[in-house]
């Protein structure tokens, strides 16, 4: 055999080598994904459902870099809505073929760590699946918000103390200071929406308790980059059929401090601590003095009775879901009841 021949001959032997390799590669890949029903990842759950859609919005908006002005345009977005429709497990997380458009984005892959809580555990790598808190847990909670000087300050007591809350906002008062609004979350905290301008949602009908909503979670992604996961009606009011509309699970809460009406640092400790349980949610707003002064003490006094600071997430293990309303561990019902 000639030189020429020989090495041409080895070339050809390594690149079938190299092809059947790659073959070998792609078969593999195959076989770690898995198709599944929707069913399948929920149980039948239609709340877990409404929470895959949720997630879904999200990964759109994050895939395409969207700017906040397509918020409202990923709702329109076709997502299921059948339990027979068919997703695939991969490596990265749940893929979804989406059909035609205006994002002109045929699938997208939502993170396991996004689905925590909205698909069944068993379809969640184990290192992604998140763990209940133990012990004796409460929720601290603030309304109203961001205020330019008063939440800046609480956050600094949060961090001192080493304790998260959740924050459900304002839209009108993200869209003046949406560097609060990021410094909330940058702290290891949540953010909420508590609508655009503070109405009763029951008196304005559903209509426009969506389109609230709406402005609000595109103030929000305009200044984090993030939809609220997160609802609080203002006043705590909500129908049926608007928690529907809205697909966003609904946070009321357990223990109502009603600072607003005492306007008084220790009439406040007082309130929280007389009421707070294990699991509970507690009811404050970062937009009045005594109520943020009060907080180093309120905080002190529970760590002293052995509880532990968690975000409204951590609570319910991220397990709460669009169409129900939670007023504390264990206690959620049908969102308008």
């Amino acid at each position: 055999m000639k030189r020429h021949d020989f090495w041409q001959g080895l070339v050809a032997a390594a690149a079938v080598v190299g092809l059947f390799g790659g073959f070998e590669t792609v078969a593999q890949a195959k076989s770690t994904a898995k198709t599944v029903t929707f069913g399948q990842l929920t149980n039948h759950n239609t709340h877990r459902l409404a929470a895959i859609r949720q997630a879904a919005r999200q990964q759109i908006l994050t895939q395409t870099h969207a700017k906040s002005r397509r918020v409202a345009a990923v709702y329109q977005v076709k997502l299921p809505y059948h339990m027979t429709k068919k997703a695939t497990l991969t490596a990265n997380g749940v893929k979804m073929n989406l059909l035609a458009n205006s994002f002109k984005v045929k699938s997208i892959t939502i993170p396991y760590t996004q689905l925590r809580g909205k698909i069944l555990n068993r379809y969640i790598p184990k290192a992604d699946r998140t763990k209940a808190v133990k012990g004796k847990v409460v929720a601290l909670t603030f309304d109203d918000g961001p205020d330019p000087t008063l939440t800046p300050k609480l956050l600094k007591i949060l961090k001192k103390n080493h304790v998260h809350a959740t924050f459900f906002e304002v839209g009108q008062s993200v869209s003046r200071h949406p560097k609060i609004s990021r410094a909330v979350l940058a702290g290891g905290n949540e953010l909420g929406n508590h609508s655009w301008n503070h109405p009763d949602f029951n008196s304005i009908g559903t209509d426009k308790t969506v389109n609230q909503v709406m402005r609000t979670n595109r103030a929000i992604y305009a200044a984090t980059g993030q939809l609220p996961q997160y609802v609080r009606p203002p006043y705590g009011n909500i129908t049926a059929a608007e928690g529907r509309a809205i697909e966003q699970p609904i946070i009321r809460w357990s223990v109502d401090s009603r600072d607003w009406s005492y306007l008084n640092k220790q009439k406040d400790i007082n309130s929280v601590m007389r009421a707070t349980r294990n699991g509970s949610i507690v009811l404050m707003h970062d937009i009045h003095a005594p109520s943020v002064a009060a907080v180093p003490t309120i905080i002190h006094k529970l760590k002293a009775k052995g509880y532990h600071f968690v975000t409204v997430s951590q609570l319910y293990n991220n397990q709460a879901l669009p169409g129900l309303q939670y007023f504390g561990a264990g206690d959620y019902r049908v969102a308008g009841r």
